[in-house]
């Protein structure tokens, strides 16, 4: 029941009550004036009361007690419907109050999710000042790689895996001239589900992929899989000399899968 209808049914319960309230103030004034009827006429009788008028005195004293006596049972009859009725009311307001507490409850996550909203369009205002336009972009695949693997390893592939219908985040997609490297790559990495890692002798020399790796490996912190290790011309004991950790890991060899079959293995994860 909606707080509004409560509240009707509040008002109407108030309504019979106060009605009720005067039917048994009425009846009791009934029945004073019949008990008062009823003293005068005990008053009047005397020693010279004749035998014919003290018979209509009894008999009019006899019918105002008949009456107070109804009077006092439908008091009585009021009294309980009074009592029935404050039940009922008290109920209601309990009610009432409980749906006021859950919409208060609502109003307030709802005010809470449009500042929130309000906080996220500033953050993204000044964000928008301070860098240019954002947007967002979420990735299946973050390719981690040496510029010297690109054409061999890293931008076929990523082809390879868009062209089945992957969402792809590869230096030479994702940036446009202009762009900051770093904060491409953060982007890169924080919207991506996975993170193929192109493991060649090259790639352990250099700045920029060493980054891209810590990030990957934050991410994988949580307990989920995210490094993809994909080793290109190099063996497990040239890897664990750089990253014990990514020897241990199952890895694809470039040796042992062509650029179609890689991406077919790297799919399956997203289906």
């Amino acid at each position: 029941m909606s707080i509004s209808q409560i509240e009707s049914k509040i008002k109407s319960l108030q309504r019979d009550i106060e009605k009720l309230g005067r039917d048994l103030e009425a009846e009791t004034k009934r029945e004073a004036n019949f008990i008062s009827s009823i003293a005068r006429t005990k008053r009047s009788i005397t020693k010279n009361t004749s035998l014919s008028s003290l018979r209509t005195k009894e008999k009019s004293m006899s019918s105002d007690a008949e009456k107070a006596n109804k009077s006092s049972k439908k008091q009585a009859e009021l009294q309980e419907k009074i009592a029935k009725k404050k039940i009922e009311l008290a109920k209601q307001q309990a009610a009432l109050q409980k749906e006021r507490d859950r919409a208060f409850k609502e109003m307030s996550k709802k005010q809470d999710e449009a500042m929130k909203a309000q906080h996220e369009m500033m953050t993204r205002i000044e964000n928008i000042q301070q860098y240019g336009e954002i947007t967002e972009k979420h990735y299946d695949f973050f390719i981690s790689h040496a510029t010297e693997d690109k054409q061999s390893v890293a931008q076929p592939l990523a082809e390879a895996l868009q062209a089945r219908g992957a969402k792809v985040w590869l230096d030479k997609f994702a940036m446009s001239v202009g762009d900051s490297l770093r904060k491409s790559i953060d982007e890169g990495l924080a919207n991506s589900k996975y993170g193929i890692v192109i493991l060649s002798e090259v790639y352990f020399k250099k700045f920029w992929t060493e980054k891209e790796l810590n990030g990957l490996f934050a991410k994988q912190e949580d307990g989920e899989k995210v490094i993809l290790p994909v080793w290109h011309n190099v063996s497990k004991d040239i890897v664990k000399q750089h990253s014990p950790i990514l020897a241990d890991m199952l890895a694809l060899k470039t040796a042992d899968f062509t650029i179609e079959e890689l991406a077919d293995e790297f799919i399956r994860l997203i289906q």
